[in-house]
């Protein structure tokens, strides 16, 4: 297998000596610590394109993998926190406010930006400025991620919302209720995440069918379409609204996912896993379990009362290069609190190495490449060809990893690579939870 080049060393050195404590410590104003973190993000941005071209020039068949993209967005969330520190929300106003809000929001720290944006359309509400309906959406961000629930949909409803007819803003407000909707879901309030969501998909609709919408604006706009109409079917089901799901699936399938077959798929996947939020984990089909640091569980039932990571994963997947790390991350840090988790897999025929393999020669590449990543945890491995597990949860293809809290109730399902840090939250709220 040719080498596989990492840039995430060079990213490390980099933000080593990138900013010196003095300089830091000699801004004065929130507009210039965002200008020196606006800076610091293009010329690591710069840096990374010129190490890839290194590597490519010396080894050009060499595959050259991107660095972890939660690990650079922490390396800046850290520089923004650095430069926020000191800073406060009362000693500022009209545009210094802004910058302020958008430095607390880069360093999630998302409390002190909503006091800030709060401020700053106080500060403006007069003027009527330009920057307004950004502003808004950033503060509706930052109080969903601070569970400031009730003031983000008031916020978000609210007269003061200034209409809009800009794609680009309309867009940006769908995302706000996909966030918003799938908050609300998380917490049980099935209504609420009805009613956003629904309002949220018909509003994403009509623009996608306008044709107002620009190109390299599309793919993330669908994005929001797909799981704001998965969040709104699920969500009337759950209240036993049948109708009102049938009727908003059928719209969703006869409509939007007609004109773009290759959507439904996707859909369908996604209302698979909405509609497994919150209820109880369905049981693996499980062809052979290998064991870890310790005996393999003889079922997932047998793992109640701890809170489990479900990795569907494969070897030749090769994202989970950047994933491993992350995964004994979580090892190490919840070890003996009671987190568990579970690589499952199925017989391919194949590694990430070789092809046609038979299943003992599958097995032991599976425990090889256990060893190769420094992985402890145990793998569930299902039959050649059997998707049941991927049916089960929602599974269009891997990496995918779904989190059970321990009375055995899927809590979330996170699809790809990235988000590791939300995450790892979303881990510890549950370890705390009795």
């Amino acid at each position: 297998m040719p080498k596989r080049i990492l840039l995430f060393v060079q990213l490390a050195l980099f933000l080593t000596c990138a900013a010196s404590p003095d300089s830091r410590a000699q801004t004065r104003r929130p507009s210039q610590a965002l200008r020196q973190l606006t800076e610091h993000r293009q010329k690591l941005s710069e840096t990374l394109q010129r190490d890839a071209e290194k590597v490519r020039e010396r080894s050009p068949s060499t595959p050259v993998l991107p660095p972890d993209p939660d690990g650079v967005d922490e390396a800046l969330i850290k520089f923004a926190a650095e430069l926020a520190a000191g800073f406060k929300v009362e000693d500022w106003k009209g545009e210094e406010l802004r910058a302020l809000g958008e430095l607390y929001q880069t360093a999630e720290q998302f409390a002190p930006a909503a006091e800030a944006f709060r401020a700053y359309l106080k500060d403006e509400a007069k003027s009527q400025s330009g920057r307004m309906p950004n502003v808004r959406a950033r503060l509706i961000l930052a109080m969903i991620e601070a569970e400031q629930l009730d003031e983000a949909e008031k916020s978000l409803e609210g007269d003061e919302w200034i209409a809009t007819r800009n794609p680009g803003e309309v867009s940006a407000r769908t995302g706000i209720y996909r966030n918003l909707s799938l908050a609300f879901r998380d917490r049980g309030l099935y209504e609420k995440a009805a009613a956003h969501a629904e309002k949220g998909y018909r509003m994403v609709s009509s623009l996608i069918l306008s044709g107002n919408l620009p190109p390299f604006m599309l793919e993330r706009t669908e994005q929001n379409l797909i799981a704001l109409a998965a969040v709104a079917v699920a969500a009337h089901e759950r209240l036993g609204r049948k109708k009102e799901a049938d009727d908003l699936n059928k719209l969703a399938i006869d409509t939007d996912f007609e004109r773009r077959p290759e959507l439904r798929s996707v859909y369908e996947s996604e209302l698979a896993a909405a509609r497994l939020i919150g209820t109880a984990a369905p049981e693996l089909e499980v062809s052979q379990w290998i064991e870890g640091a310790e005996r393999a569980p003889k079922s997932l039932a047998g793992l109640r009362g701890n809170v489990v990571l479900l990795y569907f994963w494969a070897m030749w997947s090769e994202p989970f290069v950047n994933s491993a790390p992350r995964l004994r991350g979580f090892e190490s840090k919840f070890a003996g609190l009671g987190f568990e988790i579970v690589g499952l897999t199925k017989f391919y025929g194949r590694s990430d190495t070789e092809e046609a393999l038979s299943r003992e020669q599958e097995i032991k590449s599976l425990q090889n490449f256990r060893t190769r990543h420094q992985l402890r945890y145990p793998f569930a491995v299902g039959k050649m060809d059997d998707v049941t597990n991927e049916e089960r949860y929602g599974v269009a293809v891997p990496p995918t990893m779904v989190l059970i809290d321990r009375r055995g109730y899927v809590r979330n399902i996170k699809r790809g690579v990235g988000e590791y840090r939300k995450l790892e939250r979303q881990i510890e709220k549950l370890i705390g939870e009795k």
